[in-house]
């Protein structure tokens, strides 16, 4: 059977086999990029995110009249303002988000 193989191919047949090998490995190791891609931004993400939260804690703990913290991020920009006296309007808070 093995002997057959490469008679029963054309020249045409063994160049499509062949593209169709290599389509089918670029494919693969295309979506392994993109994983180990997504794993990484997810990763950086949940750093940042514990980064975040970090010194959201120390800002709480200190003894501060008005905290602003101001984020810009690929999600957009946020202000929030902690302790004011003043709250943000809803237009205002709209406008930050």
């Amino acid at each position: 059977m093995n002997e057959t193989l490469p008679e029963s191919l054309s020249a045409y047949g063994a160049i499509a086999l062949a593209l169709t090998a290599a389509g089918t490995a670029a494919g693969m190791v295309r979506a392994y990029v993109a994983h180990r891609t997504r794993l990484h931004e997810e990763r950086e993400a949940s750093t940042r995110t514990a980064t975040r939260l970090a010194g959201l804690v120390e800002l709480a703990a200190a003894d501060r009249e008005v905290v602003r913290i101001v984020e810009r991020d690929r999600d957009g920009h946020r202000e929030v303002q902690l302790g004011s006296r003043v709250m943000l309007g809803c237009d205002d808070a709209e406008k930050a988000a």
